[in-house]
């Protein structure tokens, strides 16, 4: 309880049906932390030219052991960023993210895209039953 996520969260201005951002999941809590989560498959998927959402208070990117391993080879940098890694069963924290300090601006346009994704889903959840 007190935590609370959705799916596909765009983020920002809408400018020809496309934000400027989109996140994979992200989640927040009654004390106001917004936590983003990017979910990358491949190695070619992570370096590809779409642009990697870290807008949260606190962000992380999840990938398999397999891409994680990859990630190790090529030494990949994460900066601040955390990684969590699905080594087939299990979600493993293989990284803490650093918390990174967000304006009010972003953290309200954040919290839109949380409202407007979780309508969009509510919405096909009703309609679909």
């Amino acid at each position: 309880m007190g935590c609370y996520g959705v799916l596909e969260v765009t983020i920002g201005h809408i400018v020809g049906g496309k934000g400027y951002d989109r996140c994979d999941y992200v989640e927040f809590d009654t004390t106001g932390l917004i936590t983003c989560y990017e979910i990358k498959v491949t190695l070619s998927d992570l370096m590809s030219t779409n642009k990697l959402s870290y807008v949260g208070d606190k962000n992380y990117l999840v990938v398999s052991k397999k891409l994680a391993n990859e990630i190790e080879k090529i030494n990949y940098n994460l900066g601040g960023v955390g990684l969590i890694v699905f080594d087939g069963k299990n979600l493993v924290l293989k990284k803490k993210s650093s918390k990174k300090v967000i304006g009010i601006g972003e953290k309200t346009e954040l919290l839109e895209g949380i409202a407007k994704a979780a309508c969009r889903d509510a919405n096909k959840y009703y309609l679909d039953r």
